[in-house]
Formats: structure tokens, C-alpha cells, sequence
């Protein structure tokens, strides 16, 4: 398959990851963030944002319950195949409540840890009249080839001290999409769990962020994402100079 834009760090292809990983080779980790499945509206709190506003056009982010989880296994199973490590961001909402569960118990022998992104400055948009909690966290579900605590291929300093909870603001905002973690996410991951030179892939790619931490760092990267728009925004970031960390 034709890449949308290439260069010595990054490959981005544009299309339906199920169909493109079938051809991507073995990578040393995936770090990505699915659609949470809620209509694909935008909640607000980023400047000149619009709430309601659609951010997804190509996908429909709407699926029946039973669609939504085929597409995430589907692409985990490639994931975890294809990867040493899996590092699957996701946030509890009623629309993926049944899927994380279900991930949770289907592949209880391949999740490694569960760390806790804490968000700061959350926002908070509901009705009177349906009281619950403001959410200030995501998870990331760490999946490995095995069940053990334990990560053999590291970077861990000598005291072996990471945490897996950390707090990061999204400093970032893309008016194209913004349904974007912060970058200091997939850098913590790329940090501790690659190795310059190694590859990392993200199917669910949107503004390119896991590419960016990956380029900056000197690590290869592989996105793919559905929306073209998309593709044109991650394109722009790869195309600027590697940042200074």
C-alpha cells in the first residue's frame, strides 16, 4: 500500500487499520487511543471550540455495541501480535463500558498492568437531572505476551521506580481534531519500553501525536488512520523539525 506521507522516521498510511495491518511487519510497541463510540461530538474546553461539533466524517462513531468491541479486538489482536507492547488508552464511559470489560476479561492473559492517566483540569458537561461523577482519568491497558507485572525489555532507571500513575494536561490543541491525549503520554511509554531506532505503530493515529513522541525521540513510527483530514494534520507535524525534549 501507497503511504499518504513518508519520511526517515515516520510511515502514514491512509485507510482502515484492520485492512492495513494485515501488511505492517513486527514493531516494538503500539501505543494508540480507539474511538470512545459516543457520536464522535466534540465536549468542548479547547479554544475556539464548538460544542457538538463532529470531528469524525469518514468513520462513524456510533457503532452497535457488538460492532464497536469486533473493531477493537480485531485490532488488538493484530496489536498485540504484532508488538512487544501494547499501550491501549480508553476512558470508562457508558459507551464503552461493555468493551472494556470485555477486554479486561478476554485477554487476562495477555495484560500486563493498567495505568491511570489523571487529567487535570477536567471538564465537566451534564444534565441536572443525571447526576454522576466528573471523570478525571483514562486508563491504558498494558499488554504483553504474557500476563507477568514484569517488563524484561526496558529503560527503567536503577532504582525501578515508574509510576503508572501520572497527571499530564494536553497543552496541545489541533481545531482538526480533539479528541488528542497529551504528548507527554505515548513519550513516558516510548521512553521506558523502546529503544532508539525501534519502531512504534499507531492504527488509530488522529492528529499524530504517538508519531511526533516517537520522531522526537529518534524512534521510527507507523500510523494509520481513517479520516483523511487527519492524515493531512499528522502529516504537517511530522514535516516540521524534531523538537528538543
Amino acid at each position: 500500500m501507497k503511504p499518504y506521507y513518508q519520511d526517515s522516521h515516520v510511515t502514514i498510511y491512509h485507510g482502515d487499520c484492520r485492512e492495513v495491518m494485515a501488511s505492517v511487519g513486527p514493531v516494538s510497541a503500539t501505543i494508540t487511543s480507539p474511538p470512545y463510540n459516543g457520536g464522535g461530538r466534540n465536549l468542548g474546553g479547547q479554544p475556539n471550540s464548538t460544542v457538538g461539533q463532529s470531528f469524525y466524517g469518514e468513520y462513524k462513531d456510533n457503532l452497535s455495541e457488538d460492532d464497536y468491541f469486533d473493531l477493537i479486538r480485531v485490532t488488538l489482536d493484530s496489536a498485540i501480535n504484532k508488538s512487544r507492547y501494547v499501550f491501549w488508552n480508553m476512558q470508562l464511559l457508558n459507551a464503552t463500558k461493555k468493551c472494556i470489560t470485555a477486554i479486561i476479561h478476554q485477554y487476562e492473559d495477555r495484560l500486563k498492568d493498567i495505568f491511570i492517566w489523571h487529567k487535570q483540569a477536567v471538564a465537566h458537561i451534564c444534565a441536572t437531572t443525571s447526576p454522576r461523577f466528573a471523570c478525571g482519568y483514562e486508563f491504558v491497558f498494558i499488554f504483553g505476551e504474557n500476563s507477568s507485572r514484569s517488563f524484561d525489555y526496558s529503560n527503567f532507571p536503577t532504582n525501578g521506580y515508574v509510576p503508572n500513575i501520572q497527571t499530564w494536561y494536553k497543552s496541545e490543541h489541533y481545531k482538526e481534531h480533539h479528541a488528542t491525549f497529551p504528548i507527554q503520554l505515548p513519550l513516558y511509554f516510548i521512553q521506558y519500553f523502546t529503544k532508539p531506532c525501534d519502531t512504534i505503530l499507531d492504527p488509530f493515529m488522529g492528529s499524530g501525536t504517538t508519531l511526533r513522541a516517537a520522531k522526537d525521540l529518534g524512534r521510527k513510527a507507523i500510523g494509520i488512520e481513517i479520516e483523511e483530514r487527519y492524515c493531512e494534520t499528522s502529516a504537517r507535524r511530522m514535516s516540521q523539525e524534531v523538537l528538543p525534549l
